[in-house]
């Protein structure tokens, strides 16, 4: 798959690509850029879980994913880095 249609799917329906949202980050592939929309993305379905199908769990993934935005806008802003070298086709 092309990286611009993985991170375009993977924008649409994060958990179809990652078991969680740590995984967004270590993957290589992506800018930070990237990352960032997916986990907001992410972030997005979760509440959408929380208000219909259920609160308490999807409570819990919101927490997750929240957590792991920051932690990445923390590391963006202190390193400056925009991602990976080169944006390559995979």
């Amino acid at each position: 798959m092309k990286k611009a249609k993985f991170v375009q799917d993977a924008k649409i329906d994060p958990s179809r690509y990652y078991r969680n949202p740590s995984d967004v980050i270590r993957d290589r592939r992506l800018t930070n850029q990237d990352r960032l929309e997916i986990l907001e993305a992410w972030e997005r379905d979760a509440r959408g879980r929380q208000e219909h199908d259920s609160p308490a769990d999807a409570e819990g993934e919101l927490q997750h994913v929240r957590r792991v935005r920051e932690e990445l806008e923390r590391t963006s802003e202190t390193a400056g880095d925009a991602g990976p070298a080169g944006d390559e086709e995979i």
